[in-house]
C-alpha cells in the first residue's frame, strides 16, 4: 500500500504539477501575446519636430482634453506607475506654452484623433493605440501601457570579494 501511494506521489509531480504549470504559463504567454497585436503602431511623430525634447525617450499618455475632468484617472495612473522613470502624462494644456512643435502639425494630429481623448506614445515616439475616455478604454490603456513601458535591467548578482 506504501507503495502504490510512492508511485501515485511520484506520477502527480512528474505528470500533473508539469501541466498545471505549462498552462498557467501558456496562458500568461497568450495573454501578453493578445496585447502586443493591439499595440501597433499607428503613427510616429517626427524627432525634428519635438525639439524640447519632450517625447523622446519617455513613454508618454497625451490627452487632448487635459485631465481636470478626470482626477480619478490623473491619480490613478500615477498610483500605478510613479516608480517608472520615464513615464509621463501630458495634455494640450501642458503644452499650450511651450512652442515646442509647429501649431499645424498638432492641428492635423489632432484631426488624425479626433474620435478619442486619450493617446498612448512610446518611448520612440510612436503611437501606439488610442482610448476613450470611458473605463473599459482606460483599463486597456493600462494594460497596453504595461506592455509597452520598456523592461529595466534587472543587476547582474555579483560575489563579494
Amino acid at each position: 500500500m506504501g507503495r502504490l501511494i510512492s508511485w501515485i506521489t511520484l506520477g502527480f509531480f512528474i505528470v500533473v504539477v508539469p501541466f498545471i504549470s505549462w498552462y498557467y504559463l501558456k496562458k500568461g504567454f497568450d495573454y501578453r501575446r493578445t496585447l502586443l497585436s493591439e499595440v501597433v503602431t499607428k503613427d510616429s511623430i517626427p524627432h525634428a519636430l519635438d525639439t524640447a525634447l519632450l517625447f523622446r525617450g519617455k513613454t508618454t499618455v497625451f490627452s487632448k482634453s487635459g485631465f481636470a475632468d478626470k482626477p480619478e484617472l490623473i491619480t490613478g495612473l500615477n498610483e500605478q506607475f510613479q516608480k517608472v522613470v520615464n513615464f509621463q502624462l501630458m495634455s494640450v494644456d501642458s503644452l499650450a506654452g511651450l512652442n515646442v512643435m509647429p501649431k499645424d502639425y498638432m492641428a492635423v494630429f489632432f484631426n488624425k484623433y479626433q474620435n478619442s481623448q486619450l493617446i498612448l506614445i512610446d518611448t520612440a515616439m510612436r503611437v501606439k493605440n488610442v482610448y476613450g475616455s470611458d473605463k473599459e478604454s482606460v483599463k486597456k490603456l493600462v494594460e497596453h501601457i504595461s506592455i509597452v513601458l520598456p523592461r529595466q535591467k534587472e543587476s547582474d548578482i555579483e560575489m563579494k570579494k
